[in-house]
């Protein structure tokens, strides 16, 4: 019933603001005596008020912005980029900002999904996770996260071509009430993508690399043109595994966006464009050590011993035993109109509408006959949002006051098919299936004001949202058939509303030092999970239903000049009410159950930019965290109390170091790069918690090289300058484990717990060409 009164609702609103923007648009060019469809010297300037408007739009953060920011806060950029594969996507360039590890089931380029955690807290596939979806993940100020799921929220090859991404701001914890989303109780990530400019440009990339891996894309900027700006950028990108098996295990990607921005006297109006579509195809996790009845041709068949140690580190069986194919398809609409309202005002409104499909088609015959009713999946939900945001801003000598709002409507359908042919089950006659339709509707209003004391050298900024979330599960269950349906609830409906605090504080007490600390109370909506969805043999009271409340504290010191940047931050979040699936083995998708449980994530962050002359840059992150259950217990009574969270490094760093060399026809500029990851708790999918065993730590090294050079200018019509580069990734072909935890094959009942893993990458070699124009 919900969708019937909101979605007229909330597009008459939508279209509404359209037709006001838009009027408002003609009447503002109408006043103007400026010609818009010319091109003048002056607008060409970098100074011009057509270029300061159109820099508006470009929301990457400096590192000033950041030495001032009441919040904790980094940005990566084009160096960051340096320091991975030319073929990497999102998750490889978010794991060089400190404190955020990435785990992969199949590491090869952005096609592939990551589990992502930020100070621990994750979004991504990983059941280790105390919580999948802490993290709201933003293309260009847009969410991407599904409201509701507990499976896929947000996937990381949503973002797999990075060339169209210019910059990445990463807000830890909660943050400020105008920066928060519904899923941001760890963090924010804002994937900024390339904007419109004054002035034509345009780029193309090739890049290859190991194992059949290649990138190729492109981006076009028209320039101020008839009165608007354009950007266009797409890109492709397919490998097949690094995996010694029978099989290739493809994977491929591709993404194009599309801005434009008419700037007029006293605004801008702006019009954006996503889409991607990603399909890679992963295999089994090994065991590490033999066990008994798993051989490379299946469970309980003759053959050779599978695992690590005895058919190989990187070897997986073929995909006629084990098989599945990952599809994500999504695109995003969404506009911008802003206004400047005089005296310092400005009035900025942002409808969006997104789609989103995943596909997940797999088939487990590795011990299909004996023990396993689930040895064939077809798992294809749907969801569907829209929403607006509107914001006005105040910026004076002593105060910025931001105060706002925004809604945001998904209707998501989830259906699953799970069977088994060799027992007598198919795809249309399941031995379970499930069809859940979740309904909900988010909202924030938000007010916060930045004070600026003694000649802005102390910032404080208090704020207040009221956070409201509504939620309605609908079991679609056909009755005839309802003893092989997968969720008991036959409905559900929850209604949430709470305030939340927040105060920022930076005091610059010296030249180039700031202190800065923030507090903040957030909440957010449970998981699908918490409604019964996937749930056959337990049926949830709505009144039970918790939600998620979050107690964050941040504290640090900034350095900032022209050639340094130096941050250290502490954080303490305490969370409640985290929801967690019980899974009893690799073969059983859905949960049994899950835990609810309260956690203290605490640590320390450090992250240091030196540039003392043209030629040298240094870079480095790290993070040393100790992140513990305060509550927990599984389904049988176990407790996990005082025992560390699973998926955590104790400790990382990242450091890179380059150097630029002038030669006669251009400029060489060699990356080192090393990476580190310290022992972290193993997770036990049968008990569904941690443990007190250590995964061992591991260090990848990169060695990259790039040649600017500008002598195929002449050669290259419209050439401006051309880029070469070459890397060699694990230089020191380190094995390391990209996933592994505790579980049962779910072949034998009496099968006890034992190592599965993914095999990280080992070396690679990537060569690209960039032309700009």
């Amino acid at each position: 019933m919900i969708y019937l009164y909101i979605k007229p609702l909330s597009s008459a609103m939508i279209v509404a603001g359209l037709i006001i923007t838009m009027t408002a648009v003609e009447q503002a060019d109408a006043k103007t005596t400026i010609n818009v469809g010319e091109v003048t010297g002056s607008a060409d300037s970098t100074h011009s008020p057509l270029h300061k408007k159109l820099k508006k739009l470009d929301n990457k953060y400096t590192n000033k912005q950041v030495f001032r920011e009441t919040q904790s806060a980094v940005v990566l950029g084009n160096k960051n980029k340096k320091m991975i594969s030319p073929n990497a996507g999102a998750a490889e360039l978010l794991a060089t900002a400190p404190g955020v590890h990435i785990m992969s089931e199949n590491p090869q380029n952005g096609s592939g999904r990551y589990n992502i955690s930020i100070n621990g807290m994750g979004v991504g596939w990983w059941s280790g996770n105390t919580y999948r979806n802490q993290i709201s993940v933003l293309f260009d100020g847009i969410p991407m996260n599904n409201q509701i799921t507990n499976d896929g929220q947000w996937n990381s090859n949503q973002i797999p071509i990075l060339a169209m991404i210019h910059g990445v701001n990463v807000i830890y914890g909660p943050g400020n009430p105008k920066d928060r989303w519904y899923d941001s109780l760890g963090g924010t990530i804002n994937f900024v993508p390339l904007q419109p400019t004054t002035k034509a440009n345009a780029k193309a990339n090739l890049s290859v690399g190991s194992y059949g891996s290649k990138t190729a894309s492109f981006s076009l900027n028209t320039g101020h043109w008839y009165g608007w700006s354009t950007v266009l950028a797409g890109g492709y990108t397919s490998a097949n595994s690094f995996y010694q098996s029978p099989s290739n295990w493809p994977q491929h990607s591709w993404s194009v966006y599309m801005k434009t921005a008419h700037p007029f006297s006293n605004g801008m109006f702006t019009f954006g464009f996503y889409y991607e579509k990603s399909n890679a195809t992963h295999s089994l996790t090994i065991p590490v050590t033999p066990i008994a009845g798993y051989s490379v041709n299946g469970y309980g068949k003759p053959g050779q011993l599978l695992s690590q140690q005895t058919s190989g580190f990187y070897y997986v069986p073929s995909s006629d035993l084990w098989y599945k194919n990952d599809i994500v398809d999504s695109y995003i609409l969404y506009s911008q109109q802003i206004f400047d309202l005089g005296g310092g005002w400005t009035l900025k409104n942002t409808p969006w509408y997104r789609h989103a499909y995943r596909l997940h088609q797999a088939y487990f015959n590795y011990g299909a006959s004996s023990y396993n009713p689930e040895a064939a999946e077809h798992y294809a939900p749907t969801n569907n949002s829209f929403g607006d945001r509107l914001g006005a801003n105040l910026h004076s000598h002593y105060n910025d006051v931001d105060l706002g709002g925004w809604l945001s409507y998904q209707q998501y359908n989830t259906n699953e098919e799970l069977w088994n042919p060799l027992l007598g089950t198919s795809q249309s006659n399941p031995y379970v299936y499930n069809n859940v339709e979740l309904n909900t509707l988010f909202s924030n209003l938000y007010v916060q004001d930045t004070i600026k004391l003694m000649n802005n050298h102390l910032r404080i900024t208090p704020g207040v949202a009221l956070a409201s979330f509504y939620t309605s599960m609908s079991d679609l269950v056909n009755p005839d058939t309802k003893s092989i349906y997968l969720t008991a609830t036959p409905g559900a409906k929850t209604n949430f509303t709470r305030f939340e605090p927040s105060l920022g504080i930076n005091y610059k007490f010296l030249k180039n030092f700031s202190f800065y600390a923030n507090y903040s109370e957030t909440y957010q909506n449970e998981t699908d999970l918490a409604y019964g969805a996937y749930l056959q043999k337990i049926a949830i009271n709505p009144a039970d239903i918790p939600i998620t409340r979050a107690v964050d504290y941040e504290a640090g010191l900034r350095y900032h000049n022209n050639t340094t940047n130096i941050g250290i931050n502490y954080y303490h979040d305490y969370l409640t009410n985290l929801l967690n699936g019980v899974s009893g083995s690799i073969t059983q998708f859905n949960a049994s159950g899950y835990n609810l449980g309260n956690a203290i994530y605490q640590g320390v962050n450090v992250y240091a930019k030196w540039r003392p002359m043209w030629q040298l840059y240094v870079y480095g992150s790290a993070n040393i965290q100790h992140s513990y259950y305060t509550k927990d217990y599984n389904n049988s009574g176990v407790s996990f109390n005082g025992v560390r969270l699973s998926g955590i490094p104790h400790y990382s760093f990242n450091l890179s170091v380059s150097y630029k060399f002038r030669t006669r026809y251009g400029i060489l500029e060699p990356v080192l790069t090393d990476q580190y990851s310290g022992g972290q708790s193993l997770y036990n999918n049968v008990t569904g918690g941690p443990t007190n065993q250590t995964i061992n730590a591991y260090n990848i090294v990169n060695l990259s090289a790039s040649y600017k050079t500008f002598v195929f200018n002449h050669i290259i019509p419209g050439a401006k300058e051309t880029d070469f580069s070459v890397g060699v990734y694990n230089l020191l072909n380190r094995k390391y484990e990209s996933d592994i935890y505790l579980s049962t094959g779910g072949y034998n009942p009496q099968e006890q717990p034992s190592l599965f893993a993914y095999a990280g990458a080992p070396l690679q070699v990537f060569g690209g060409v960039t032309v700009k124009f």
